[in-house]
This record gives structure tokens, sequence and C-alpha cells, in this order.
């Protein structure tokens, strides 16, 4: 992983399109690299399916999983952590209604310009 924390994480589904339900229950993270577009799609071992679902009495295991990210892509967040994530580990969160991760990446970098 890449410390230089310029990535992007979109939480996805198994199949690719956007997770509905909260970002740390997501199965899999897609990873951006602002310059050389998609670099991986990581799963999440504390996502829905895999029984282990102890981030929510720690979030700082999804902080940890995806440390070489500063922005979180996703269709839901709570409010408490969103601004846990911006306030203390300087993460911009970034919600969406988009289903597909490109238009809601694309729709990010519109929104930053």
């Amino acid at each position: 992983m890449n410390e230089q924390k310029n990535f992007i994480a979109i939480a996805v589904k198994g199949n690719g399109e956007m997770w509905g339900g909260h970002f740390g229950m997501a199965p899999f993270f897609l990873i951006y690299n602002y310059d050389a577009g998609l670099i991986e799609k990581r799963e999440n071992p504390f996502g829905a399916g895999h029984g282990k679902h102890e981030h929510h009495d720690n979030p700082k295991l999804i902080v940890e999983l995806l440390k070489d990210c500063k922005i979180f892509i996703a269709k839901r967040m709570g409010a408490e952590s969103k601004k846990k994530l911006v306030k203390n580990q300087r993460i911009n969160p970034f919600i969406t209604k988009k289903d597909d991760p490109q238009l809601a990446l694309c729709e990010y970098l519109k929104f930053e310009e």
C-alpha cells in the first residue's frame, strides 16, 4: 500500500456496484489514485458477509484498512462517523446517490473543482 494518502476509497458490493449500506459494512472498496485511476479492489474483512463487525465499536479498524486513502465515497455513512473522520482522521467523506462507482467518482471530482 502506498502511504502517500492520495487515494480514494469507494464502498462497493462484490459485483462492483455501489454498496447501499453504511460505508464500514461494504464487502469491498475500490481504491483509486487521482492520477492512475483504479488501483485495486480491496476486500473488507469487517464487511457484510464476514461475520466480523468489530468496527462498529472500533471504527479505527476501517481507517487502518484504508490508511492510504484520504477520501471515502459512500451512499450511506453515520453523521457522527463523518464528523469523527474529518476531525480526528482528516479524511473527507463524500455521500452520493449514484449506483455506479465511476459516476460517484466523477461526481466527487466535479464537486471538488
